[in-house]
């Protein structure tokens, strides 16, 4: 007979040490009544609690993140907090603080204190017509703020005219440069206050912006340093490390502020490309018109173009042909409607002597790719001046709806608990598990932890929350949770494809790639090129499929952004 040993737990008495270790006896550790069965099923039940609710805030912070930058770009952040009912912010090195309810506030004062109090008020002695572009600026703003003003100090709302876009823009530039760059030359201030230079000056705490907003790292040019000509700064891309040698030119306007019908973009290219840089080129040029209308608009950026193309031929510096750089035509109308709310801003790229770079018909999507990663800096300025166009209203990212609310209106967070009408009518605790606007209406899946119920409800929402949705539709229930947007080019349904496929296993992307007739050649091949090889095939079955889309002149984004 076979003997088969039985293996028996050892009987532990209450008084035996504890087998966890510890030394104390069993009835004092492990022994005791907060681990018999009924209390583990209870502790574990507050376990799988704390564990949801660890997710649902760690969720939460993502999407405030996410919400931020979406406001902030790819800089550093706004650095603030509240104190006995003072603001303070973080400008660099140096704190402010004071009254301020909104982030606007805040940069009014920046502004004021940034190019000097004494030189402001002896322009405010000035008659209007004399004094420097940006107190013409404030004197509309004031006037805007008296006819909005309902209570006083408390926060309301106006239109952004155009005096409101150019002052506020300059002063949040003014802002991002301080808190962002490793050094800030005080000429840049004098050439601000200078009505002469004002307009060249402006336009390059413009171009500062932008990079700042795209995640490019600015080290300004010595301007004293008159031992050789140099760029304004050099901009680095942090994610990558490339380095370009930034170089910003805008027309200044006509005695008695009119503006040329000519359009010298060749002259400005030729002053740009002759001083000297260090690394690969960026120019930007303000084409400095007043321009609204978005015909008239593209008809100038077409004759802008075709001069910069013309030059690609003939130009040269110093007998030898000019140096090839990334051109950003830019034109910014904000200018020329202080009064009126139709603001436009137009940019384009383009590239001089980059012949793989915008404008290109590829002959296929993976070579647009690869074009785009040759480039992708410059691609993802691009994208960062089209979607970080707006200055926040917020010092850390919130929604204003919620930030300025005066009433007693609950965010709606999805995994928050409400006290909402039930399938029965009567009210009951329920949590949000899904969201989203339809109608004008917050549409909520809400769940009844204690009953087991779910059900659909809505909320309405007020016009202040649809805006933030309007803008902020992924983050706007406290998630990030990315509402359906439509590809306009092939490379961006590709992109859409690449996102779910991106980390597939390649035994498995063979496997969506059976029936292709080439699938010998296809096993020899790497993950990522057959990650890419299935979405590019999925983006050419929609488009035979009758999928509508815009040609892919370039890769990546629209040649052309509008605000």
């Amino acid at each position: 007979m076979l003997n088969v040993p039985f293996r028996r737990e050892p009987k532990i008495g209450p008084n035996d040490r504890c087998p966890c270790g510890s030394g104390r006896k069993f009835k004092k550790c492990h022994g005791g009544s907060e681990y018999t069965l009924p209390n583990l099923l209870t502790q574990s039940r507050m376990e799988k609690q704390i564990l949801d609710e660890g997710r649902r805030l760690f969720e939460l912070h993502k999407a405030k993140e996410l919400q931020r930058q979406k406001q902030q770009g790819l800089g550093r952040p706004i650095i603030s907090t509240e104190h006995k009912g003072n603001r303070f912010v973080a400008v660099g090195n140096t704190a402010w603080w004071g009254s301020w309810k909104t982030f606007y506030d805040f940069l009014g004062a920046y502004l004021k204190k940034t190019l000097g109090e004494e030189w402001g008020n002896a322009e405010l002695k000035k008659p209007l017509a004399d004094r420097h572009p940006v107190l013409q600026w404030y004197d509309r703003i004031c006037h805007l703020q008296i006819a909005h003003v309902r209570e006083p100090g408390a926060v309301f709302s106006m239109p952004m005219t155009g005096a409101a876009s150019a002052y506020n823009r300059l002063a949040y530039n003014l802002y991002l440069i301080a808190h962002n760059a490793k050094d800030v030359q005080t000429v840049l201030i004098s050439r601000l206050k200078n009505k002469e230079n004002f307009q060249g000056a402006f336009f390059e705490t413009q171009v500062a912006a932008w990079l700042i907003k795209a995640g490019f790292e600015l080290e300004f040019e010595d301007e004293l340093d008159i031992s050789r000509t140099h760029c304004e700064f050099t901009a680095t891309y942090k994610s990558t490390g490339d380095k370009y040698s930034v170089e910003a030119k805008s027309r200044s306007p006509l005695p008695g502020g009119g503006v040329s019908e000519r359009l010298p973009v060749g002259r400005q290219l030729r002053k740009a490309l002759t001083k000297k840089a260090d690394h690969k080129r960026i120019v930007f040029i303000d084409l400095h018109k007043p321009l609204h209308k978005k015909a008239d608009a593209d008809k100038m950026v077409d004759r802008a173009e075709r001069i910069v193309k013309v030059y690609e031929a003939s130009l040269e510096i110093d007998g030898a042909p000019a140096p090839p750089a990334y051109v950003c035509l830019a034109n910014l109308s904000d200018q020329y409607a202080l009064d009126g709310a139709e603001l436009g801003t137009m940019v384009s790229f383009l590239g001089f002597k980059i012949p793989d770079f915008m404008g290109v018909e590829y002959p296929s999507i993976r070579e647009a790719l690869r074009a785009r990663e040759r480039h992708w800096p410059m691609f993802q300025l691009l994208k960062s001046i089209d979607q970080y166009r707006d200055i926040p209203s917020t010092f850390g990212g919130e929604l204003p709806s919620e930030a300025f609310s005066t009433g007693q209106r609950a965010r709606i967070r999805i995994g928050g608990v409400y006290l909402v009408p039930g399938p029965d009518g009567k009210e009951v605790p329920a949590r949000i598990t899904t969201a989203t606007v339809m109608s004008g209406k917050a549409m909520c899946g809400f769940h009844d932890e204690n009953s087991g119920n779910a059900w659909l409800g809505t909320f309405d929402l007020t016009p202040e929350e649809l805006a933030d949705y309007e803008k902020h539709p992924d983050t706007y229930f406290g998630v990030h949770l990315q509402q359906g947007r439509r590809a306009e080019t092939a490379i961006e349904l590709f992109d859409f494809f690449f996102e779910s496929y991106r980390n597939t296993s390649r035994e498995k992307l063979l496997e969506f790639l059976a029936d292709a007739p080439d699938l010998e050649s296809l096993k020899g091949l790497e993950q990522k090129d057959l990650a890419e090889i299935l979405c590019e095939r999925y983006v050419l079955h929609a488009i035979a499929q009758g999928f509508q889309m815009k040609a892919p002149r370039q890769p990546g984004s629209q040649q052309r952004t509008r605000e």
